[in-house]
C-alpha cells in the first residue's frame, strides 16, 4: 500500500478517536498536540488499525525497538530517557522531529511527539511484512 492509500484508509479512524475534522488531520499532525488525542484514544486508535489493517500494533511498540538496540539495555533511569534511548528513538521515528526528542525528556512523554506520518508509515511497514510471510507460508 502506497503512503496515500494508508492516510486515506487511516483517516477515518482518526477522525473516529480524536474528533478532528478532515482538514485538521495531516501526515505531519500531532495525535496529541494537534488533534486532542489522550492516552486513551491512542490504545483505541491501536485497535481500531488491528481490526481495518489486520496487522498487530502494541503500546510501547517503538520503546521496545530502541531497547532492542541499545547494548546495555539501559533505556530509562527514574523515568528519564537515556541519551541512548534518545538517539534510538530519533532512528526509530524519523517522522518525528529530532529535536522532539531532547535530554531530560521523561518516557512517559514519548507518546505525545506521535504524529499521522509515523502511524502511516508503521501500518506500511507491517503490512508488508504480513504479506511477505503469508507469501513465505503459501
Amino acid at each position: 500500500m502506497t503512503e496515500t492509500d494508508v492516510f486515506e484508509k487511516l483517516l477515518p479512524l482518526i477522525r473516529e478517536v480524536t474528533g478532528a475534522r478532515t482538514e485538521q488531520v495531516t501526515m505531519g499532525s500531532n495525535l496529541m498536540a494537534d488533534l486532542g488525542a489522550e492516552s486513551i484514544d491512542l490504545l483505541d486508535l491501536s485497535f481500531l488499525i488491528e481490526e481495518h489493517f489486520g496487522i498487530t500494533v502494541e503500546a510501547d511498540e517503538f520503546e521496545r525497538q530502541a531497547v532492542a538496540k541499545i547494548p546495555d539495555g539501559q533505556y530509562e533511569r527514574d523515568g528519564v530517557l537515556t541519551p541512548q534511548a534518545i538517539e534510538e528513538l530519533r532512528r526509530a521515528l524519523p517522522e518525528v522531529p529530532p529535536e522532539t526528542f531532547r535530554p531530560g525528556m521523561k518516557k512517559i512523554d514519548v507518546p505525545a511527539v506521535l504524529t499521522v506520518a509515523v502511524f502511516v508509515h508503521l501500518i506500511q511497514r507491517k503490512t508488508t511484512q504480513k504479506q511477505q510471510q503469508e507469501a513465505a507460508d503459501a
